[in-house]
């Protein structure tokens, strides 16, 4: 198994790149540096190669380069190997509904798990201290456990599960909230078993709010997060945003946007 990154020169896409040698490092995996033709300059895409082996060689993670031609050279290259895990970054103002290479390779339906990486801090990649889990009531995949656990483990980093409920705080009393609470840790339990077995160990917060995605903005804000991972969320209309598309279209710290295969299909 390996875990491809994607690079352009960038200092974005370095900094995604440092999120992947992590992630490799935590499950003993190696790291294909992938680079596709095109109007990039080679000589800044050769000198992230070289930045990014020096990292890799102080975690002691394999790494190799390859460069392609195109995006279809790349899919027969990922549908021939076993692989992991995609990572990419986007720009921070770039909506992930916009015409990107990020939207050009979802489109090609690869057969792979893809975690698309929003920049907006370029020394974050190195050190995590915590990072956070926003999930809506109790709808959390084992999916977006799994990477949100093995992303705290390789930064041996303090983990919170973020839990809002859409309704208006005033309508409960603080006894329902504690009921609401105490529901929410029932309804995720098989998730601290899993956890226990892992020897992860993360805390879960939980508040109401009538607007979801402001809500995580103000806690993100008052906290210092070094990472938030959010899942995939295709709506099937067009005039309704998720509370989801807030987060990653304006993110106030760096955003990881997984989007499992079978979400994809």
């Amino acid at each position: 198994m390996r875990v491809i990154s994607l690079i352009n020169g960038s200092l974005i896409s370095e900094t995604s790149s440092i999120y992947a040698l992590h992630y490799a490092k935590s499950l003993d995996l190696r790291v294909d540096l992938i680079h596709i033709n095109g109007k990039d300059s080679l000589t800044a895409v050769y000198k992230s190669v070289e930045d990014l082996k020096d990292i890799a060689q102080k975690l002691d993670v394999e790494v190799n380069f390859v460069i392609f031609d195109d995006l279809d050279a790349l899919k027969n290259f990922i549908e021939s190997k076993e692989i992991d895990m995609v990572f990419c970054s986007t720009r921070h103002r770039h909506s992930i509904l916009d015409k990107s290479f990020v939207q050009t390779f979802i489109h090609k339906k690869i057969k792979v798990d893809l975690s698309v990486i929003k920049v907006v801090k370029l020394g974050r990649a190195n050190s995590i201290d915590n990072i956070i889990l926003p999930i809506r009531d109790t709808k959390l995949s084992v999916k977006k456990f799994t990477l949100f656990a093995t992303f705290s483990k390789a930064y041996n980093s303090k983990a919170e599960i973020y839990s809002v409920d859409k309704i208006a705080p005033l309508h409960l009393h603080q006894e329902n909230q504690k009921e609401r609470l105490q529901e929410i840790i029932m309804n995720l339990r098989h998730y601290f078993r899993l956890a226990k077995m892992m020897n992860f160990k993360f805390s879960i917060k939980h508040d109401f709010a009538l607007s979801e995605g402001e809500k995580v903005k103000t806690h993100i804000a008052k906290y210092n997060y070094g990472l938030v991972v959010v899942g995939n969320h295709y709506s099937k209309t067009f005039t309704k945003r998720h509370p989801i598309d807030i987060l990653f279209e304006n993110p106030m710290i760096n955003t990881l946007y997984f989007i499992p295969y079978e979400d994809n299909e």
